[in-house]
């Protein structure tokens, strides 16, 4: 490792000798935030060098005695993390926390999943649960009390890594949660990739974190080049016009092939492109492709292709993946292992992580060119290639068929190029029946999407606050989201309106002078009188002057004189009325008043019923807890602590079902079936499993539906709409003869489930058997069942290898 830093150097010094290179501008100025005491954030692209800001970081905290957390979007992320840090700093300096796996808790470097760390931030008591849960047991064994339990002692930066992924719908709530409720005496340092509202993001996060600069960069180390593949062969996408402006090569096509051609009309075959990156010497290469079945399938339509580039590459490869085969037989996916060892491989979430590990380690040795994946790969495991081929820019997605966004685009471009390896990195479009040179052109020369909110409040959130903080203190916390500041940006005009007809009003407010109603109600009466008499006035003065006769014309004249005094002294009272000194100006103010005051609670109103769509989403699952009696008032009961203490898609159903009694007499292999019914996803359609479900677990589960019936209502009730209450019984069964010890091939043979699935419904179990043995107020006999199933079901190929 590095020697740490001395107090005592200067900056740039320090930066020399931790790292033997010409560091980047914006790694320079990034450094120099922190060594001021205050937050960043990192936008950069892909493969850039942002996660040397992070390792300052951590270089730092070490030469301090401080710590400093890592957090990452994904399990495998942090557990690359771990391995490349502990290389880094010394395995006995850091440790990793990812839910179900704890090691070297206390270590002074800690990478763990963006929601660990958010769930140390709640800081109250049920959320004690978690941490003890996160920090174990003293070494004697026993457990920490609640005074002793500080997660956060002596951490002085937050590494929030991949930060974009506050663009998720599902998972996006977490990292605002963590930018929100991290003490502002904690650095943030926030690395992501390019954003169209970085500058949004870091004013956001001064105003409810702490002082927090941006550092924008879109230097790349190594740049890329574009090009297009279609039937024809491989040409450049773009050209540089007069004026310095990249636009689509006019050589190219602007549409795709005329309706009267073939729909896959000049569309090239896997096996040409694949040719013309050799022949062009642009291997490795990953090619993505949106579909497991099409890398699948890719891998097999180059069955001719040999990309090993000498005998002793050759050699190296055939060693290691002789020993994977020799050493973990459960993993190897026999139908693309001739293909392995032609430098060949394919990747993707339908793979058996241990397989999937074996693909990343060869490909980061060089040894394997060629990887067909689909996008996941994309989104943080360190696989730089020379090449990206993106074979689509179009996928389906959950609502449809669409166009990749640019930033999709840009973070599969982003894997081409290695820095210190390659001059140039490529990305190749490739002509599709959908697609052709123009849309390629325009993603590739269109800059960032823009960061959105997507905080939702969730049953455990509601629970967490509320144990803590008054039912206003955590309107405040809700009302400081990202999608809060956002909305207040988009609603800047009409703020403004506001701002203006207040002031207009407190104008009319100041020349009505404290005028009480009773006057203006008196004055308005008397200058209609006035107008009344004065026509009366007329009326008289015009029948003298019609009369012929002299006598009667002076007859008219007392009652003349009477009518003007009349008017005289009425004058005089509207003299003396308060509200004279307005006027004449007195009617049209109040009528403008009424007209303002009627347009400020217009507006008020409209902006009040969006800017209250949050907070009316969590008094909705307020609600719903009380329904449940999970909330007295607005303070969580025992069964509220049980919600709370939990994580999951819905809290509360996991909360319920664990408290309704049914799971007791559940031998450990029974409880790992029931809890698969609740945490699994809904299966494709034609999935099927030829495992079934115990009588047991059958009689349980029934149990829970009715339950779950009371739980739906209550949320239809409540309009809580957007919290699923999950339940598929059809795939408990393979969880249940997991447990039991039925052999992996077995498993695998009994199901049309791809292998990555089966390890991904298993660990989803895993996940929330291993949280039960920390949630208060649960029997002692589900504890230790719990404990017991989970020994059951994690092992190979389920376990992790870290």
């Amino acid at each position: 490792m590095s020697a740490l830093l001395s107090p005592a150097t200067d900056l740039l010094d320090e930066l020399r000798q931790l790292f033997p290179f010409e560091l980047d501008d914006f790694q320079i100025r990034a450094i120099q935030v922190l060594a001021a005491g205050e937050s960043v954030v990192v936008c950069a692209p892909t493969g850039s060098g942002k996660t040397l800001i992070g390792e300052y970081a951590i270089y730092r905290a070490l030469s301090q005695g401080k710590r400093v957390f890592y957090t990452t979007p994904l399990k495998a992320l942090s557990n690359q993390k771990f391995r490349d840090f502990g290389q880094q700093f010394g395995p006995e300096r850091v440790g990793l926390l990812t839910g179900d796996i704890s090691i070297n808790r206390d270590a002074p470097v800690l990478v763990m999943t963006t929601e660990i760390f958010r769930n140390m931030l709640y800081g109250t008591p049920i959320s004690l649960a978690v941490q003890r849960y996160a920090y174990g047991e003293r070494d004697d064994g026993t457990e920490f009390s609640e005074g002793e339990v500080d997660p956060l002692r002596d951490v002085q930066a937050v590494i929030l890594d991949e930060c974009h992924y506050m663009n998720d719908q599902q998972r996006g709530t977490v990292w605002e949660e963590a930018i929100i409720y991290c003490p502002p005496t904690i650095q943030l340092i926030a690395l992501s990739a390019t954003l169209a509202n970085s500058d949004q993001l870091t004013d956001w996060m001064n105003q409810v974190h702490g002082p927090t600069h941006l550092i924008d960069s879109n230097h790349r180390p190594v740049p890329l080049q574009f090009h297009f593949a279609n039937r024809k062969g491989l040409f450049p996408l773009l050209e540089q016009t007069e004026s310095g402006q990249w636009v689509r090569n006019r050589r190219l096509k602007s549409k795709r092939p005329n309706s009267h051609e073939p729909s896959w009309a000049g569309v090239p075959d896997i096996a040409q492109v694949v040719e013309n990156l050799r022949q062009r010497d642009m291997l490795p290469a990953i090619y993505f492709i949106f579909s497991r079945k099409g890398c699948d399938m890719a891998v097999a339509s180059v069955r001719d292709l040999d990309l090993v580039a000498s005998e002793e590459e050759r050699q190296q490869l055939a060693e290691q993946i002789d020993r994977f085969c020799r050493e973990t037989p459960e993993a190897v996916r026999r139908d693309q292992l001739d293909a392995l060892y032609r430098g060949i491989a394919a990747h993707h979430a339908g793979m058996l992580p241990a397989w999937k590990g074996l693909v990343e380690h060869l490909f980061q040795q060089g040894l394997v060119k060629l990887v067909f994946a689909t996008e996941t790969l994309a989104a943080g495991i360190n696989m730089p290639a020379r090449t990206t081929v993106i074979s689509s820019l179009s996928k389906r997605t959950d609502t449809g068929h669409r166009l990749l966004t640019a930033s999709e685009f840009m973070q599969m471009s982003g894997r081409a190029g290695r820095r210190g390896k390659d001059i140039i990195g490529h990305v190749v479009t490739v002509q599709s029946p959908f697609e052709g040179a123009q849309e390629a052109a325009r993603l590739a020369t269109s800059g960032a999407d823009p960061l959105v909110s997507q905080f939702t409040p969730t049953y455990g959130m509601v629970l967490n606050l509320l144990q803590k903080h008054s039912l206003e203190a955590a309107r405040d916390l809700i009302n400081r989201s990202f999608g809060q500041y956002l909305l207040s940006l988009q609603k800047l005009p009409e703020q403004q309106e506001i701002l203006h007809t207040r002031a207009e009003l407190e104008e009319i407010d100041r020349l009505l002078g404290g005028i009480a109603d009773e006057d203006i109600a008196r004055y308005e009466k008397m200058q209609a009188q006035r107008r009344e008499e004065r026509r009366i006035l007329r009326y008289l003065l015009k029948q003298r002057e019609a009369e012929p006769d002299p006598t009667l014309r002076l007859l008219a004249f007392p009652h003349i004189h009477a009518q003007e005094e009349k008017i005289r002294a009425l004058e005089a009272q509207i003299r003396e009325n308060p509200a004279h000194q307005v006027g004449k100006k007195l009617l049209g103010l109040r009528e403008k008043r009424q007209r303002l005051l009627k347009r400020l609670e217009h507006l008020e109103r409209q902006s009040d019923s969006v800017q209250e769509l949050r907070w009316q989403q969590f008094m909705a699952l307020v609600g719903v807890l009380q329904d449940f009696d999970c909330l007295q008032e607005y303070q969580p009961t025992d069964s509220g602590e049980v919600v709370a203490a939990l994580r999951g898609d819905n809290e509360l159903w996991l909360a319920l079902a664990l408290l309704s009694g049914e799971c007791q007499g559940c031998a450990p292999h029974h409880l790992a079936g029931v809890v698969a019914a609740l945490v699994s996803e809904a299966p494709r359609s034609g999935t099927y499993s030829r495992l079934r479900t115990s009588g047991l677990v059958e009689d349980v589960l029934h149990g829970l539906r009715g339950l779950r019936r009371q739980l739906f209502r209550s949320q239809r009730q409540h309009q809580v709409f957007h919290v699923p209450i999950g339940f598929e019984p059809s795939l408990a069964g393979i969880v249940e003869h997991w447990a039991q010890g039925i052999p992996w091939e077995t498993l695998e043979a009994s199901t049309n489930l791809d292998a990555g699935d089966l390890v991904r419904l298993i660990r989803r179990t895993l996940d929330l058997l291993s949280q039960i043995p920390y949630v208060p107020h649960l029997p002692a006999e589900l504890r230790e069942n719990a404990r017991q199933a989970q020994k059951m079901l994690d092992r190979f190929p389920v376990s992790e290898l870290i």
